[in-house]
């Protein structure tokens, strides 16, 4: 049974492997109702991974990943199907159905959960979100006539339309130009104030993560364990680990040293 005082998302103890290969491990952090919390790290440090966990589409290798105080993992899959209910998604390219229009891809959700019975109503919600996202003169268009801002404010109109507690946002700005990356952000924060939902949010683009997050964890590539929690904007001025440092600061890395380097490596090194 849901407990209403437990955090929306516990992350507890987490390990993501694939077969032998270690991803990340001891992942633990916890997300509040209203709470936009961003995933942080280089690339190939296991972000996108970690949101394949906590949508269910791959099963840890130790730890538990909790919602409203239920174990999704330890529950049966009829439980985890509720659970599972409660997510709205947004994927990298908007993974828009090609041979719906944008309506129909937002009405999608509506339908396959029957949360609302009667056509006309879950029409005028779809177009409600639609007009949030600024996306209502457009209902009709066929994703492949869309702009990629435009794909992906669909994608989040579907995602959020059912009114889910919890929004995953994976590379929401990616391909974007500054100016639809802003607004995309704008986005957010509205859906945010408007559905007191809670964003998980996986990106590279610092801007965003400074605009918007509250909350934080950073993954390391090299140790393969979170070396930084807190608020973006505030890590930004305290952190003083050089990886994340660097990162919040769009430095280079410390310089690899190559004064040891054999004379066909250092020949190598300078062909490239």
């Amino acid at each position: 049974m849901a407990d209403e005082q437990a955090p929306l998302l516990s992350v507890q103890g987490l390990e993501m492997r694939f077969g032998e290969r270690l991803i990340q491990k001891d992942v633990s952090f916890d997300i509040e109702r209203g709470t936009i919390f961003a995933v942080m790290g280089a690339s190939g440090s296991g972000k996108s991974t970690l949101l394949k966990h906590l949508i269910g589409l791959l099963c840890p290798a130790a730890g538990k990943v909790v919602y409203h105080g239920e174990d999704y993992w330890a529950a049966g899959e009829e439980q985890r199907a509720g659970l599972r209910a409660g997510f709205g998604v947004l994927f990298q390219s908007a993974a828009l159905w090609s041979s719906m229009n944008v309506l129909d891809n937002v009405l999608l959700p509506l339908e396959r959960l029957g949360r609302i019975e009667d056509e006309g109503a879950r029409r005028d919600r779809a177009m409600e979100v639609l007009s949030w996202v600024g996306m209502a003169d457009f209902a009709q268009y066929m994703p492949s006539d869309l702009s990629g801002g435009m794909k992906k404010r669909a994608g989040l109109a579907r995602a959020m339309v059912a009114e889910p507690p919890l929004l995953f946002l994976d590379e929401p700005s990616a391909g974007l130009d500054p100016i639809a990356s802003r607004r995309l952000d704008d986005l957010v924060l509205s859906i945010r104030e408007r559905s007191g939902c809670a964003v998980v949010l996986v990106t590279h683009e610092l801007p965003s993560i400074f605009a918007i997050a509250d909350d934080s964890v950073f993954f390391d590539s090299e140790t393969k364990v979170p070396i930084a929690h807190g608020k973006p904007s505030e890590l930004r001025d305290t952190a003083t680990h050089p990886t994340v440092h660097a990162f919040l600061h769009r430095e280079n890395p410390d310089p690899v040293d190559t004064s040891s380097a054999t004379p066909a490596a250092s020949k190598a090194a300078s062909d490239t």
